[in-house]
């Protein structure tokens, strides 16, 4: 069992070997399992006995077999571990215990500890990307729980800065979205002045959740909206278009006004759209219903 704990500044622990096989050597915490015991369990043991910290898994990072020619075969498993109380310090099998920085890592003596670290980067690359993106706006950003603390602020305040763009812009917003409906579903020209103040009234209720306010209608009025639009015979699967190419218009809009002018605010923002997408989806459900009753 072998265990990849790693600190917020991207150093790997390692410890230093005391005996043989590969004896003076660098690798990560590593021993054998007990008979009967537990894998998580002995690979945590096997930390603290070796680098003098306690631990918690957090996920499983490879399983991996080779041929050594001390111990024949083996399977070696590698967990990923947080560290939860402890100084790190060399155990009775290491002779030194320390952080390296795991792109500047010594020869390893086990090779499945080289494979499970190099997972284990292509498992953070994208993470470790987009916190160095966000340390340029947020430089005390060093970890992802820094980050989503950072984030939570983020979608508050852009959730209002969208708010009041789709009150300041709602009537813009809801012309152009008409002018690219007559452009890229002509067959909706003649049903837009249903559909403009339909789609009005949907920009009123994002507004008001993105501002923490109370939607001033039940989604259920949307039922008879639904039969009127029936009646007036408009074609029920370009009206699901024409409110996809409506929410389109919202993040249009944000764009052209610069709003998200960081990274940060790009990530954040796709939270925003899972809700405004939550809505939408509502609003096509309702007015589906009703066209189908």
């Amino acid at each position: 069992m072998s265990t990849i704990v790693v600190n917020d500044s991207r150093e790997v622990l390692l410890v230093k070997r005391k005996k043989d096989p590969y004896m003076g050597m660098w690798c990560l915490p590593i021993g054998f399992a007990e008979s009967g015991e537990d894998m998580r369990e002995a690979a945590l043991r096997e930390l603290e006995e070796e680098a003098g910290v306690r631990g918690e898994v957090i996920r499983l990072i490879d399983v991996d077999t080779v041929e050594n020619y001390f111990y024949g075969s083996l399977a070696i498993v590698t967990y990923e571990v947080r560290i939860i109380a402890g100084a790190v310090s060399p155990g009775d099998d290491a002779v030194d215990a320390r952080y390296y920085p795991i792109m500047e890592l010594p020869e390893l003596a086990w090779p499945s500890n080289e494979k499970a670290i190099k997972i284990y980067i292509d498992l953070y690359h994208d993470t470790w990307a987009m916190i160095d993106s966000y340390r340029q706006l947020y430089p005390e950003i060093n970890s992802m729980d820094m980050l989503s603390q950072v984030t939570g602020e983020q979608k508050r305040f852009l959730s209002n800065v969208l708010g009041r763009m789709l009150s300041t812009y709602d009537k813009e917003i809801s012309r152009t979205w008409a002018d690219e409906l007559s452009y890229k579903i002509p067959v909706l020209k003649e049903y837009l002045d249903l559909l403009v103040p339909i789609n009005e009234k949907i920009l009123s209720a994002i507004q008001d959740h993105l501002q923490g306010n109370s939607i001033k209608f039940v989604f259920s009025d949307f039922v008879e909206t639904g039969r009127e639009l029936k009646n007036k015979h408009l074609p029920l699967p370009e009206l699901i278009t024409a409110l996809a190419l409506s929410r389109k218009s919202i993040w249009e809009r944000a764009q052209n006004n610069r709003i998200l002018a960081s990274p940060l605010e790009i990530y954040t923002a796709l939270e925003l759209n899972n809700r405004i997408i939550f809505l939408y989806d509502r609003f096509i459900y309702y007015l589906a219903k009703g066209y189908c009753e």
